[in-house]
């Protein structure tokens, strides 16, 4: 959608908004005295909300009388929907109540990610076994791009038949059909790693006939090959919808770049008919598998300990340069046993031996994650504030990274409270109204009257992102209320499914 057809709708939708008069209104929760935020981005408004079952029944003025089961008094506070996560991580059989995403406001969260899926053919059935736990949040699942070429056989295989990709494309097909949002690429990682344009353009394909959305990890997401990740993507972008997922820019540098990188989306914008989209989380270290270090030849198919028996200078020399391009090893900071907590340096300085062989002869490509500090903060800045880029966690339950704890409470508390870069409206908007409608989730993200009763009542000068490096896993703290369909009470959550 273009951004003269996304302020069209809000033009639309908010002329919804009515006092109500007359007669003896029933209701399950009713919100008093709240300042609402409605999630399209225009200014806070004194109102009540009414609440029967899972929908929202009204948001305006009341002039009747009120019976309802539970009342909320939200004075001093505001009324926002709940916040929706467009990249997040995590295994629902494992964790079903999410609380690191409640606890921070968020209602919803997009699974499947980074070109990684739930490893089945049977895509009704998981929807359904998923429904069957006590969520805290909503669901909504992507299909991954490796996933299904697992799935299909061709797993590493640099160049597939037509009838390979044909095979992947009734899978994605299938799994479109039962539904979920769309497609979800990580060509930084293998198998997607060994895909190529025609295959990719071919899966887009069929995605844009379920208008679904394409969420690419790019292929490096650094400075020096983003113009020919973003072509990569835009190609796919002629025929679906198309976001960029965690947008950064390694060894990237100043907003001025990050202006060039965001005219090239807008630019995409005006060629196409489709969405171009991206998000971004607030802070300045990734986070992935320690495997991104090593070259292509020493990741699968190829046999790790070969590798490194017959080339092992070759990737000594690799891995030193890249860590050193990337602010040296004191910039890696593991979070994975029995490394966790400790830096790169740290660990090659207990060791007594140079950081490339701590890597290459006793970690591989395999046997750690880590949070790389290697994100330019001004850069980041220009991205997380522009209007077209919603805000994302990229965060799990289990990962050792505060993104996933402290995202979207670390907006509200250090980029609204703090540093004045985004209104509370604008924020509020970036990540309810705008996530909603890329990723194409139905009558959520906003309050009105219709909308499924995802809500959240909370004083924007108690919210605390208390998550840290140190302590990732310490949950957010200040939001009074979090409502999900209707519902105050916890593991009320559902997957959901595109509108056909």
């Amino acid at each position: 959608m273009t951004r003269s057809a996304f302020l069209l709708t809000i033009f639309y939708l908010s002329t919804l908004y009515h006092p109500v008069k007359g007669g003896e209104v029933f209701a399950d929760i009713w919100i008093q005295n709240g300042v609402v935020i409605d999630g399209l981005g225009g200014p806070a408004y004194k109102a009540d909300i009414l609440i029967k079952g899972d929908s929202i029944y009204l948001v305006g003025t009341l002039t009747e009388s009120v019976v309802a089961t539970d009342t909320v008094n939200a004075i001093g506070k505001v009324v926002t929907p709940g916040f929706i996560d467009p990249h997040a991580h995590g295994y629902p059989f494992q964790t079903p109540d999410f609380k690191n995403f409640t606890s921070m406001g968020v209602t919803t969260i997009a699974l499947g990610q980074d070109g990684s899926s739930p490893n089945t053919l049977e895509l009704t059935q998981l929807f359904e076994n998923t429904d069957t736990l006590k969520l805290g949040p909503n669901i909504a699942f992507f299909i991954g791009h490796g996933t299904i070429r697992n799935l299909s056989g061709i797993k590493y295989k640099k160049s597939p038949s037509k009838v390979e990709i044909q095979k992947m494309s009734h899978l994605l097909a299938d799994g479109m059909a039962a539904g979920a949002f769309g497609l979800s690429t990580g060509l930084e990682y293998t198998p997607g790693r060994y895909s190529n344009q025609f295959e990719l353009d071919e899966l887009a394909k069929v995605v844009g006939q379920y208008d679904g959305l394409i969420m690419s990890h790019m292929r490096t997401e650094n400075d020096a090959t983003m113009e020919s990740d973003l072509a990569e993507l835009f190609s796919q972008g002629d025929y679906a919808n198309i976001h960029v997922s965690h947008m950064k820019v390694v060894y990237g540098k100043g907003p001025e770049r990050a202006e060039e990188i965001l005219q090239l989306l807008d630019q995409k914008r005006g060629q196409t008919s489709f969405n171009v989209s991206a998000d971004v989380y607030p802070y300045f270290a990734s986070y992935t598998t320690i495997g991104i270090l090593f070259p292509e030849y020493a990741l699968a198919p190829n046999h790790y300990g070969t590798e490194r028996n017959n080339r092992r200078n070759d990737l000594l020399k690799y891995v030193r340069e890249k860590v050193n391009r990337r602010n040296g090893p004191v910039a890696t900071l593991f979070g994975t046993e029995p490394y966790t907590g400790n830096t790169l340096k740290q660990i090659s300085d207990e060791m007594g031996i140079p950081f490339e062989e701590v890597l290459v002869d006793h970690i591989g490509p395999t046997g750690a994650s880590a949070a790389y500090f290697s994100m330019d903060r001004d850069l980041q800045y220009r991205f997380l504030i522009d209007s077209m880029v919603m805000i994302s966690s990229d965060g799990s339950p289990t990962m050792h990274h505060p993104r996933g704890y402290g995202s979207f409470a670390k907006v509200i508390e250090q980029f609204v409270v703090k540093d004045s870069l985004l209104t509370l409206e604008e924020a509020i908007r970036k990540m309810t109204a705008l996530p909603a409608q890329i990723i194409g989730i139905k009558n959520r993200g906003i309050l009105r009257s219709g909308f499924k009763a995802d809500i959240l009542i909370f004083n924007p000068d108690r919210v605390h992102a208390n998550a840290t490096y140190d302590s990732p896993h310490e949950l957010a703290t200040g939001f009074d209320y979090v409502i999900i369909n209707g519902k105050i009470d916890k593991g009320y959550g559902r997957v959901l499914q595109k509108e056909k």
